[in-house]
């Protein structure tokens, strides 16, 4: 029986990949090269519930949804990043947008991405730079976008009841889950803000 060049290649790529399938010293860890993992991060993204509250987000260059930007296209050590980066649940903005009340949260990372959990106990409230920059999702495409004046925006969603009635929100609006990634400057006054996606 005749084989034709393009079944033998065929035959002999699915044996090699068998073989390296099987090979014990191919445990995935820090080995894998950056295609698989690229491969392996895709794939755990496709498997996230289908009954999320929010849609998946895009990915853009721009965008730290969920984690830092990485330079080489890796995404980052979710333990890692989040020991040093602060996320907090807003709750409430004062009138002049320079107070910002909070809960404190904690980072749960997982193969699907990171969720938060509010810390219970007491709010917690930081001051806010005039010129402060936000980072928000506007609409469902839940891409960043940076925003001039978005602390009206912050505190539209945070005081609106949007995740268990949209209707509250004014025409025009778009509100995820009132989680942002805040920097400090040195007197504890939050300078940037960007919201964050949580899986």
């Amino acid at each position: 029986m005749r084989i034709r060049p393009a079944v033998a290649a065929a035959l002999l790529a699915v044996t090699a990949l068998g073989l390296t399938a099987c090979d014990p010293d191919s445990s995935g860890g820090a080995a894998q090269s950056p295609a698989a993992s690229a491969a392996a991060s895709s794939a755990s993204s496709a498997a996230a519930p289908a009954n999320s509250k929010a849609p998946a987000p895009k990915q853009s260059s721009t965008s730290t949804v969920g984690d830092a930007p990485a330079t080489d296209g890796a995404k980052p050590d979710c333990k890692t990043y989040y020991a040093s980066h602060k996320v907090v649940h807003a709750k409430t903005v004062d009138k002049a947008l320079t107070k910002m009340t909070v809960l404190p949260v904690k980072a749960n990372c997982n193969d699907n991405g990171v969720f938060f959990n509010d810390v219970e106990g007491n709010t917690v409230s930081y001051p806010v730079a005039a010129d402060v920059k936000t980072t928000l999702f506007m609409d469902q495409g839940v891409q960043l976008k940076a925003v001039n004046g978005g602390m009206t925006h912050v505190k539209t969603c945070a005081e609106t009841p949007h995740l268990t009635d949209t209707d509250k929100l004014p025409a025009g609006y778009f509100c995820y889950q009132d989680y942002y990634e805040i920097t400090l400057d040195s007197h504890g006054t939050i300078t940037a803000l960007t919201e964050t996606y949580s899986s």
